[in-house]
Protein backbone atom coordinates (compact mmCIF):
# COMPACT_ATOMS: atom_id res chain seq x y z
CA UNK A 1 0.00 0.00 0.00
CA UNK A 2 1.46 3.23 -0.82
CA UNK A 3 0.61 6.63 1.18
CA UNK A 4 0.92 10.06 0.83
CA UNK A 5 0.20 13.01 2.38
CA UNK A 6 -2.95 14.56 0.52
CA UNK A 7 -3.59 18.20 0.88
CA UNK A 8 -7.47 19.62 1.01
CA UNK A 9 -7.35 23.59 0.70
CA UNK A 10 -10.52 24.20 1.68
CA UNK A 11 -9.70 23.03 5.04
CA UNK A 12 -6.93 24.97 5.33
CA UNK A 13 -7.18 27.81 7.89
CA UNK A 14 -3.30 28.42 7.85
CA UNK A 15 -2.55 27.89 11.26
CA UNK A 16 1.13 26.85 10.70
CA UNK A 17 0.79 23.93 13.37
CA UNK A 18 2.20 21.57 10.29
CA UNK A 19 4.97 23.60 9.62
CA UNK A 20 5.43 23.66 13.53
CA UNK A 21 5.45 19.59 14.16
CA UNK A 22 7.73 19.62 10.88
CA UNK A 23 10.27 21.59 12.05
CA UNK A 24 10.68 20.19 15.65
CA UNK A 25 10.22 16.98 14.55
CA UNK A 26 13.20 16.89 12.20
CA UNK A 27 14.93 18.21 14.90
CA UNK A 28 14.38 16.22 17.30
CA UNK A 29 12.91 19.06 19.81
CA UNK A 30 9.90 18.57 21.55
CA UNK A 31 9.27 22.06 22.90
CA UNK A 32 9.06 24.90 20.45
CA UNK A 33 11.64 26.96 22.98
CA UNK A 34 13.86 24.24 22.54
CA UNK A 35 14.42 25.80 18.66
CA UNK A 36 17.27 26.78 17.46
CA UNK A 37 17.83 30.43 16.17
CA UNK A 38 17.48 31.37 12.58
CA UNK A 39 15.32 30.52 9.59
CA UNK A 40 14.00 26.52 10.81
CA UNK A 41 14.12 23.58 7.88
CA UNK A 42 12.06 24.22 4.74
CA UNK A 43 10.44 21.19 4.31
CA UNK A 44 7.44 22.09 4.47
CA UNK A 45 5.91 25.61 3.78
CA UNK A 46 2.87 27.81 2.75
CA UNK A 47 1.75 29.91 0.84
CA UNK A 48 -1.25 31.34 -1.02
CA UNK A 49 -2.11 31.06 -4.67
CA UNK A 50 -5.10 32.50 -6.45
CA UNK A 51 -6.38 33.37 -2.74
CA UNK A 52 -6.33 30.34 -1.61
CA UNK A 53 -4.16 28.60 1.19
CA UNK A 54 -1.64 26.25 -0.10
CA UNK A 55 0.81 23.76 1.65
CA UNK A 56 4.62 22.86 -0.61
CA UNK A 57 5.40 19.58 0.29
CA UNK A 58 7.53 16.83 -1.17
CA UNK A 59 5.33 15.29 -3.96
CA UNK A 60 6.71 11.81 -3.30
CA UNK A 61 7.12 11.07 -6.99
CA UNK A 62 6.53 7.44 -7.80
CA UNK A 63 10.08 8.25 -9.89
CA UNK A 64 10.99 10.92 -8.15
CA UNK A 65 13.69 13.32 -10.66
CA UNK A 66 15.73 13.82 -7.64
CA UNK A 67 16.96 10.65 -6.95
CA UNK A 68 17.70 10.21 -10.68
CA UNK A 69 20.00 13.51 -10.14
CA UNK A 70 21.32 12.92 -6.91
CA UNK A 71 25.17 12.32 -7.56
CA UNK A 72 25.69 10.93 -3.97
CA UNK A 73 22.67 8.39 -4.33
CA UNK A 74 21.60 10.50 -0.89
CA UNK A 75 18.21 10.14 -2.44
CA UNK A 76 16.85 6.66 -3.18
CA UNK A 77 13.75 5.01 -3.74
CA UNK A 78 12.60 3.02 -0.87
CA UNK A 79 11.46 -0.37 -2.12
CA UNK A 80 8.28 -1.32 -1.60
CA UNK A 81 7.74 1.57 0.13
CA UNK A 82 5.68 4.78 -0.55
CA UNK A 83 8.51 7.80 -0.06
CA UNK A 84 12.04 8.49 -1.63
CA UNK A 85 14.88 8.41 1.03
CA UNK A 86 17.09 10.82 1.77
CA UNK A 87 20.29 10.42 3.78
CA UNK A 88 21.37 13.93 4.73
CA UNK A 89 24.47 12.32 6.01
CA UNK A 90 26.04 11.65 2.62
CA UNK A 91 24.81 14.51 0.82
CA UNK A 92 27.35 16.60 -0.70
CA UNK A 93 25.15 19.93 -1.52
CA UNK A 94 25.32 19.92 -4.96
CA UNK A 95 22.22 21.19 -5.61
CA UNK A 96 21.18 18.75 -8.27
CA UNK A 97 18.44 17.42 -6.65
CA UNK A 98 16.37 20.98 -6.81
CA UNK A 99 17.48 21.62 -10.31
CA UNK A 100 15.55 18.11 -10.64
CA UNK A 101 12.19 18.57 -9.06
CA UNK A 102 9.55 20.19 -11.24
CA UNK A 103 8.06 21.48 -7.56
CA UNK A 104 11.66 22.73 -6.23
CA UNK A 105 10.85 21.19 -2.72
CA UNK A 106 14.88 19.99 -1.69
CA UNK A 107 16.23 23.44 -0.05
CA UNK A 108 19.57 23.87 1.28
CA UNK A 109 19.87 23.34 5.37
CA UNK A 110 20.94 26.71 6.64
CA UNK A 111 24.64 26.92 7.61
CA UNK A 112 24.77 23.36 6.75
CA UNK A 113 26.25 22.03 3.23
CA UNK A 114 23.33 18.97 2.34
CA UNK A 115 19.58 20.10 1.33
CA UNK A 116 16.69 18.62 2.84
CA UNK A 117 13.19 17.37 2.19
CA UNK A 118 10.22 15.19 3.43
CA UNK A 119 10.59 11.24 4.15
CA UNK A 120 7.59 11.00 5.30
CA UNK A 121 8.66 9.87 8.56
CA UNK A 122 8.70 6.30 8.06
CA UNK A 123 9.34 5.04 11.86
CA UNK A 124 5.88 7.09 12.78
CA UNK A 125 2.57 5.42 11.51
CA UNK A 126 1.51 9.34 10.75
CA UNK A 127 3.48 12.00 9.82
CA UNK A 128 3.59 14.94 12.17
CA UNK A 129 2.34 17.67 10.27
CA UNK A 130 -1.04 15.52 9.80
CA UNK A 131 -1.23 14.75 13.12
CA UNK A 132 -1.02 18.16 14.25
CA UNK A 133 -3.57 19.72 11.65
CA UNK A 134 -6.81 20.05 13.53
CA UNK A 135 -8.81 20.94 10.97
CA UNK A 136 -7.63 17.86 9.01
CA UNK A 137 -6.46 19.73 6.02
CA UNK A 138 -3.50 17.10 5.45
CA UNK A 139 -4.47 13.35 5.24
CA UNK A 140 -1.91 10.52 4.79
CA UNK A 141 -3.80 7.87 3.39
CA UNK A 142 -3.67 5.29 0.45
CA UNK A 143 -3.80 7.59 -3.14
CA UNK A 144 -6.49 4.86 -4.42
CA UNK A 145 -8.90 5.33 -1.13
CA UNK A 146 -8.42 9.38 -1.44
CA UNK A 147 -9.33 9.66 -4.88
CA UNK A 148 -12.29 7.32 -4.24
CA UNK A 149 -13.18 9.45 -1.34
CA UNK A 150 -12.80 12.82 -3.57
CA UNK A 151 -15.18 11.17 -6.56
CA UNK A 152 -17.55 10.35 -4.03
CA UNK A 153 -17.82 13.99 -2.64
CA UNK A 154 -17.74 15.41 -6.07
CA UNK A 155 -20.69 13.33 -6.91
CA UNK A 156 -22.62 14.40 -3.42
CA UNK A 157 -22.14 17.93 -4.48
CA UNK A 158 -22.91 17.88 -7.90
CA UNK A 159 -26.43 16.10 -6.97
CA UNK A 160 -26.99 19.33 -5.63
CA UNK A 161 -26.74 21.55 -8.56
CA UNK A 162 -28.91 21.81 -11.57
Amino acid sequence: MSRNIFYHPNRCMLCLSCVLACHLNSLGVSDARSLPMGKPLPRISPAFSGGTPWIWKCQQCSQPPCAEACVSGSIRRIKGGAAAEHRQETCVGCGSCLLACPFSIPARNPGEDHFSRCNLFPAEKTPPCVKACQARALVYQDASRFTQKKKKRFLVQSKGTP
